[in-house]
């Protein structure tokens, strides 16, 4: 697996990690299974980096990102919730950055490697939104089923 070097690696981690855990704890079922995928996605794509050429487009780490924006475009197109539609878009911004990478590997790696971890913040978010919407919409159903 990937070491964790900066503060911001591990952060993000800790962000995923803590994900994981209020979806499985509070969280519906798009949300367990959009943090379940993130998480599958991000140990996955980690066991299948190719170390030995580090510089070299990571075709099988797209694989991975590209199968985790199918999850997600086809829950935000059966439950068109924004978070959905946020995390997809944002998976697909990810996608596209492998792309760009292999179609230039001129790109500085810094560069790739700095976009890949915004928009793996930006999906995070998302996610996380998506929990806080069901935390409320949990509550809400809670309180109208007291009232009646």
């Amino acid at each position: 697996m990937q070491s964790l070097h900066t503060p911001l690696q591990i952060g993000l981690t800790v962000a995923m990690a803590v994900c994981l855990l209020v979806a499985l704890w509070k969280g519906d079922g798009s949300a367990r299974l959009a943090a379940l995928g993130m998480v599958a996605g991000s140990v996955l794509s980690a066991l299948v980096q190719d170390r030995a050429n580090p510089d070299a487009a990571q075709w099988l780490i797209m694989g991975v990102d590209a199968a985790y924006l199918g999850l997600l475009a086809g829950m935000a197109w059966r439950r068109p919730a924004r978070w959905l539609v946020w995390a997809a878009a944002f998976q697909l911004a990810q996608a596209v950055t492998h792309l760009s990478f292999a179609l230039n590997p001129e790109i500085l790696g810094r560069a790739y490697i700095s976009t890949s971890y915004v928009l793996f913040a930006g999906l995070l978010c998302a996610l996380f939104a998506g929990l806080l919407r069901s935390e409320a919409a949990h509550e809400h159903d809670g309180r109208t089923d007291r009232c009646d």
